[in-house]
């Protein structure tokens, strides 16, 4: 797998990985989830050194958002094209998490199938 689809897989993982009590909220969706990580892009893309303030407050609230295993399998299904279409640097997002402080139970791996997410 190319360095891009690496980046989505880490992606993906860091905000599917964890689960958390279910939300109010409407259930995240493919769409959404890249749109609340649109912030996050000029630090994925090395324009910036580190990430925003907004991209990590978006990466906690998506990572609380994917409570189940169904809603972290879609968003890794999801991520791994956006990365690489939007040309993401792969040690760059392995980085993104430590640096937003979110912790990611899953290993961020690029040959991971995304439908094992539990």
């Amino acid at each position: 797998m190319n360095s891009t689809a690496t980046v989505a897989f880490m992606l993906a993982l860091l905000i599917m990985a964890t689960t958390s009590p279910v939300s109010a909220q409407a259930p995240v969706t493919c769409p959404g989830a890249l749109l609340q990580l649109l912030p996050c892009l000029p630090f994925l893309t090395k324009q910036v050194a580190t990430p925003p303030a907004q991209c990590c407050s978006n990466v906690k609230q998506l990572n609380d958002e994917a409570n189940t295993a169904a809603i972290r399998q879609e968003l890794c299904k999801c991520f791994k094209p956006a990365a690489i279409s939007y040309h993401v640097d792969p040690a760059v997002a392995k980085a993104l998490p430590g640096l937003c402080r979110v912790s990611v139970p899953v290993p961020i791996d690029p040959k991971i199938d995304c439908n094992t997410i539990s």
